[in-house]
């Protein structure tokens, strides 16, 4: 990958929950970790992604068909719409159809931007930050696309631009912590403590992810740390996992602890990639999961903020 520029798939401004103040968050391309119930799957792949909504498409199988250069699209089995062969797409760079249509059923989640071309982008966002805000790294994930992202933060850091990421720190260690010297706040999440699990949720074990936390908190590093759990019903909130979890929060030197419950805010994506989503079975983490989750935390030492309710 050409490291003076980078995959983005979203730019959102006027963010509040993604670090102090009013923020920019910019969501890159790219994950190590395959989550279950990740919530922007469009955000995986360090490639575009073709999106098809259903519900916008209108004029038939015509102009995007015709428009196709290797022959993917084709009616719907069923009902009004189209059908793509995916497999036909993989590594189509034309993208003839979604310019075929007009109607927007059709569209590409991804851009590529040179450093230079994000950083007007933040600094024209600067004047809405206030005292507080700053730059977000999400994704995705920007451990996937390091030089770019470091590229970034470092920029931001020499203006004086306040950093923030959101990160599962599945990196190389010193990789990770030459980017996390332009970090001034960071969320990190702990998804499970038994590495079994970890693998069964995300497909990697979290050996990599514990080191990388304690060799930030052990390095000097000036800045805030958040841990935070996505609390997924039957997979993490039992006994065991939050007071392993409780416990490994207080060996880092840490007391507060963000825990997120699991919402279905993403399925619709799934269906727009044609792919599959493991969880379309799974409920959201209902109130009551959750206050038994922040109980189980405060009885181990531990603040625990639920959701948006963050300290800052």
């Amino acid at each position: 990958m050409d490291e003076t520029r980078g995959l983005v798939f979203d730019i959102q401004g006027f963010s509040v929950h993604d670090g102090p103040g009013c923020r920019t968050l910019v969501f890159l391309s790219g994950c190590p970790l395959r989550c279950a119930w990740c919530s922007n799957p469009e955000g995986l792949l360090t490639k575009p992604r073709l999106l098809y909504r259903r519900s916008r498409c209108g004029c038939g199988v015509g102009r995007c068909a015709q428009a196709c250069p290797r022959g993917a699209i084709g009616p719907a089995a069923s009902g009004p719409g189209i059908e793509i062969a995916r497999s036909r797409c993989a590594g189509c760079t034309d993208l003839a159809c979604v310019r075929a249509c007009y109607r927007e059923a059709l569209a590409v989640c991804g851009n590529w931007l040179t450093k230079d071309g994000l950083m007007r982008v933040l600094r024209r966002d600067r004047a809405c930050w206030g005292q507080d805000g700053g730059v977000t790294l999400g994704g995705g994930d920007p451990l996937a696309q390091m030089g770019f992202s470091r590229e970034i933060l470092a920029a931001c850091s020499a203006e004086g631009i306040h950093t923030a990421v959101e990160t599962c720190a599945h990196a190389p260690t010193g990789e990770f912590l030459a980017l996390m010297r332009h970090v001034r706040w960071a969320f990190i999440d702990l998804k499970h403590m038994d590495p079994a699990r970890h693998v069964q949720g995300t497909g990697r074990d979290n050996c990599l992810i514990l080191k990388n936390i304690r060799a930030l908190l052990a390095s000097g590093w000036p800045g805030t740390l958040m841990l935070r759990m996505p609390v997924i019903p039957g997979y993490n909130d039992d006994g065991e996992n939050l007071a392993r979890t409780a416990e490994f929060v207080k060996s880092a030197g840490l007391r507060e602890l963000n825990a997120l419950p699991f919402h279905r805010l993403g399925e619709s994506k799934y269906g727009q990639l044609g792919a599959p989503w493991g969880l379309s079975g799974q409920a959201s983490a209902s109130a009551e999961v959750m206050a038994a989750v922040r109980q189980a935390f405060a009885a181990a030492g531990i603040e625990c903020y639920v959701g948006h309710d963050t300290p800052f």
